[in-house]
């Protein structure tokens, strides 16, 4: 998660946002990991952390997105789900340790999910991918790639996420908070592609790099 850049994800090649209400969440959630009583209460858990106070683009909002996102590119991938739920369940803007706490706050829930094993690795795996964005796996490649999807929505809600995302960081000063903003900016332009696989980067990868342009210019 390179976090005054930290990105995320959309539907389709407009990129448009999504809402869900609270029953279809929790229905899909049911459908994935079970509506035993032990399975609730990690959802809860889940709902109450990305409800918390000071978070304005890491939110519920988020996970429906990326979920969205991972029925659009037919990802059904039971860990892949896993690492949507639980990968910002901690985050503190700017701390250095969320991607660990939230694996292993993964790790912790997962055998309550009926997930072991491969399942579980694969989970955490790519939840700590997220700290640098960087993996020779190609699975969790697509998951990465999902994460940054927010890079190509469309220019208004490209604009939302960046003002959420600067809320966000209001405790760091102006020009402190443009200079690792820009940077971070500069190095997905620097790079040869901003998304891995063939599904996101079709869809995602022209839009978001005249987005970046665009924010560097101002708007």
């Amino acid at each position: 998660m390179p976090h005054i850049g930290h990105t995320r994800l959309m539907v389709n090649a407009s990129t448009t946002d999504t809402e869900t209400t609270e029953e279809a969440r929790r229905n899909r959630w049911c459908e994935t990991f079970g509506s035993n009583e032990n399975s609730i209460m990690v959802y809860n858990d889940l709902c109450t952390r990305m409800s918390g106070e000071g978070r304005h683009y890491h939110t519920m909002d988020h996970i429906d997105e990326l979920l969205a996102l991972a029925e659009a590119a037919k990802i059904t991938d039971k860990w892949f789900h896993a690492a949507i739920w639980f990968h910002d369940a901690v985050y503190h803007p700017g701390a250095k340790n969320n991607e660990e706490f939230s694996a292993r706050l993964a790790g912790k829930a997962m055998p309550v999910l009926g997930m072991e094993g491969d399942e579980q690795a694969k989970t955490m795996a790519a939840i700590r991918a997220t700290k640098t964005h960087k993996t020779q796996d190609k699975d969790i490649q697509r998951f990465l790639d999902a994460d940054m999807a927010i890079l190509g929505a469309e220019r208004e809600r490209y604009k939302r996420y960046a003002a959420d995302i600067r809320q966000e960081f209001s405790h760091i000063g102006g020009w402190r908070y443009s200079w690792g903003r820009r940077r971070f900016l500069k190095s997905c332009l620097k790079r040869k592609a901003i998304f891995l696989t063939p599904w996101f980067n079709h869809k995602f990868e022209a839009k978001a790099r005249a987005n970046i342009q665009a924010e560097l210019k101002g708007f």
